[in-house]
């Protein structure tokens, strides 16, 4: 029994190590692997509700917008990249592997086995030209 027991942590450990917390996904990341990042390269949001918002630097429009979606070690992303097309489809969705996912960096890697690295930018505050203030009689 104590064998089995043995086995059974060996095989666990690893799958639950791969599981990454969705919640550690959501903020705004540069392309980059410093803080100087957050300043001039493209910022992807993920959003807590699932949303994906990428824009080409943090003053800059909103470049693509889609969904986000975490399932163990994997991100998947299917988006739509502006200018829309008039396909009404969506492109195919975006899956990358988590490699590290830590308060500051965010690396991923692709199908081709390249990898991207993302700084995270918490002082990275997005406007969208208008603001809201209430919903309630408008």
């Amino acid at each position: 029994m104590r064998i089995f027991l043995i086995v059974m942590s060996l095989i666990w450990a690893p799958a639950a190590a791969a599981e990454t917390p969705p919640e550690m996904v959501v903020s705004a990341w540069a392309s980059g692997d410093s803080a100087s990042a957050c300043d001039a390269k493209p910022i992807t949001l993920f959003m807590s509700d699932g949303v994906v918002a990428v824009f080409l630097s943090k003053d800059s429009a909103l470049h693509s917008l889609g969904t986000w979606a975490v399932n163990d070690d994997k991100l998947t992303m299917p988006h739509n990249d502006f200018p829309l097309s008039g396909s009404r489809q969506s492109k195919e969705p975006v899956n990358l592997t988590i490699l590290e996912l830590s308060e500051t960096q965010f690396i991923t890697q692709n199908a081709d086995g390249i990898e991207r690295k993302r700084f995270r930018c918490p002082d990275i505050k997005i406007t969208l030209g208008h603001d809201h203030d209430g919903h309630g009689n408008h």
